[in-house]
């Protein structure tokens, strides 16, 4: 085992319920709550009934539910299944450092692995904090886009990392969980790029089905590559440079994360936030012009490609400034209905976002991560000017959404014709003392029909 390998493996081994701040275990709690709102929201889409469907035809001896539904399926499969309805509106929480990523990708999969092996609340909770650490350390170790390679490769880490605490996994054992999910899940970042597709929303729950797969084979034994990192062929030579922080008394990477207001990539929350704001004072048939002026992977995501000015899937829509921005100019929301095919064509929309310019400012490109800065100046036909701007969007930990926001966020988002508001309440208290839980069956009998 290299030595990357085995410091990560040992990180894993720290995170243990009782070693971890009261803050970090709440934080955690309200991530679960989170990604359960982003599944909940998604249940009715067809393409997540799709993803449903493929994955009730698999079974096995361990096995987790499909939230929402009756069906059971493989402990892999559900975890998937489950992920991908929750990535699916792009409204779960995202790590921003040298790469960007959504790290509650992986949240579903463990679940579905602590409901198969009976473990407790307390094991999910330490799991889903190392999870985070493995995967928001190699997304802030190096820049993985520019390089090739897509955020999702950090989900097979990490959850190859938390899937080996709720398996109980010593630390040589761990290494080779991490081995094997790292040697086979360098994907592409070509996923996020030109005109999105379905995978969009199935890339990081897929690694984190992998990650739980390689921690299920190196507890029979199987041994992964012995220098995944620092080796010949390993990551090092693939990522330059590749420096995770060796820092036990650093506070949890989990702390850094943001969680979201609005169903858009999450270059585009404070972009969206300012143009709500907008919308209230114009009358958008007077608008002349529409500058949005924002930081580098702000600009070059969601501005960046012909494309943004005429997506022609929901995928590359959620990805768009001159999209979101638009809708939210001219009629102050933006909600997962602004997505539906009809809205992507409509020709008084498109002609609105020809108006629309996105500019980078280096003042802000300078300040980011630390900051989500964008400011959008709208023109009038009059000569009128109209700013507005946000350092940093609603869900930033420094400007973050309150209890009952996260709350409201879960009812909002609740398919109440598949199971009964009442549960929305239940959930919230189950989440919140799932850190005394001896197992979270409750928490998905709540998710699911039976319950």
């Amino acid at each position: 085992m290299d030595a990357t390998t085995l410091r990560l493996a040992e990180t894993v081994a720290r995170m243990d319920l009782a070693t971890l701040s009261d803050e970090t275990v709440t934080q955690a709690k309200r991530r679960i709550v989170d990604a359960i709102a982003c599944a909940m929201g998604a249940f009715e889409e067809p393409f997540c009934e799709t993803i449903r469907g493929v994955s009730a035809r698999y079974s096995g001896t361990s096995t987790a539910r499909i939230w929402g539904t009756d069906l059971v399926s493989s402990v892999e499969m559900a975890g998937f299944a489950n992920g991908t309805v929750m990535r699916y509106l792009d409204l779960n929480d995202t790590f921003l450092g040298a790469s960007a990523g959504h790290p509650s990708d992986m949240i579903p999969a463990l679940i579905a692995l602590a409901e198969a092996t009976g473990a407790s609340g307390a094991a999910l909770i330490g799991a889903i904090v190392a999870a985070y650490e493995l995967y928001c350390g190699l997304c802030d170790a190096t820049a993985l886009g520019p390089q090739g390679l897509d955020q999702s490769t950090g989900a097979a880490l990490g959850a190859a990392g938390g899937a080996s605490r709720l398996l109980g996994l010593d630390v040589p054992a761990t290494g080779n969980a991490i081995a094997l999910a790292v040697g086979a899940n360098l994907n592409l970042y070509n996923v996020r790029c030109g005109t999105l597709s379905d995978w969009k929303a199935c890339a990081g729950p897929n690694g984190a089905r992998n990650g739980v797969f390689a921690a299920l084979l190196a507890r029979e034994g199987v041994t992964g590559p012995t220098a995944v990192f620092d080796g010949k062929g390993g990551l090092s030579t693939v990522l330059q440079p590749l420096a995770f922080r060796d820092d036990p008394t650093a506070p949890p990477r989990l702390l850094e994360t943001r969680l979201k207001a609005y169903p858009v990539c999450y270059h585009g929350q404070s972009a969206v936030d300012a143009a709500i704001e907008l919308a209230a004072k114009i009358d958008p048939a007077q608008v002349a012009r529409v500058l949005v002026e924002t930081y580098e992977a702000s600009a070059k995501m969601m501005g960046g490609d012909p494309t943004r000015w005429a997506p022609e899937t929901r995928e590359t829509a959620d990805h768009s400034l001159p999209f979101t921005v638009g809708v939210a100019l001219t009629t102050g929301r933006l909600t997962s209905g602004d997505y539906a095919a009809a809205r992507l064509v409509d020709p008084e929309l498109r002609a609105f976002m020809a108006k629309i310019e996105v500019r980078e400012c280096a003042e802000m490109s300078d300040t980011y991560p630390a900051r989500n800065h964008t400011r959008i100046t709208v023109m009038l036909a009059d000569g009128q000017g109209l700013s507005a701007e946000r350092l940093q969007p609603k869900g930033h930990p420094d400007n973050p959404l309150s209890q009952e926001e996260l709350g409201e966020k879960l009812a909002n988002l609740w398919p109440g014709a598949v199971l009964p508001g009442a549960r929305v309440a239940q959930v919230i208290g189950l989440v919140d003392g799932l850190d005394r839980a001896a197992s979270v069956a409750p928490l998905v009998d709540a998710l699911c029909p039976r319950g």
